[in-house]
């Protein structure tokens, strides 16, 4: 009888670690190569201030979608699946290279917290890779402004083909 409980026993350890080894072989763990796109977008309370950023590459052409809103001409700017010079999908992966957002964005753990303020102003980066898949991350300060800019300068040059004129 005692021979019997050390078996279930043993058999229990081996199931589980065999469940944790498949679920850790599972996880998506890509490279640089992966990398087709990356979106950045801010939540705002205030709706002026909330914008939503994607370039990638798709069928062998570089497309771009944005919403934001400005205070100057032009002020607002739509995109939807914009085909872009692919000289900004280059242009982006040097932004990327500099800060190494894939890695940040692949190594993020989400920090979960008790209190949820529901009017709170919220940064998210996804980066999107080849095999349909994407990961989310809070945006670090690091590379905000610069990758904002970026996004902000390429929306406002093709602003002709904005939605709203």
């Amino acid at each position: 009888m005692k021979r019997m409980v050390y078996i279930i026993f043993s058999v229990m350890i081996l199931v589980v670690f065999g469940a944790f080894a498949v679920g850790c072989s599972g996880q998506h763990n890509n490279t640089d190569n992966d990398f087709v796109g990356m979106s950045l977008s801010q939540n705002h309370m205030d709706f002026t201030y909330c914008y939503s950023f994607y370039l990638r590459v798709e069928d062998d052409k570089v497309l771009f979608d944005a919403q934001a809103r400005f205070y100057e001409e032009p002020y607002e700017i739509i995109l939807e699946s914009c085909e872009v010079d692919s000289s900004y999908m280059e242009e982006l992966k040097k932004i990327e290279e500099k800060y190494s957002i894939v890695e940040y964005v692949e190594n993020y753990k989400e920090k979960t917290s008790s209190l949820q303020v529901m009017d709170e102003t919220v940064n998210k980066t996804t980066v999107y890779y080849n095999d349909v898949d994407s990961k989310t991350a809070d945006t670090k300060s690091d590379y905000q402004d610069e990758l904002y800019e970026f996004f902000v300068s390429l929306a406002k040059e093709y602003a002709s083909c904005s939605i709203t004129e």
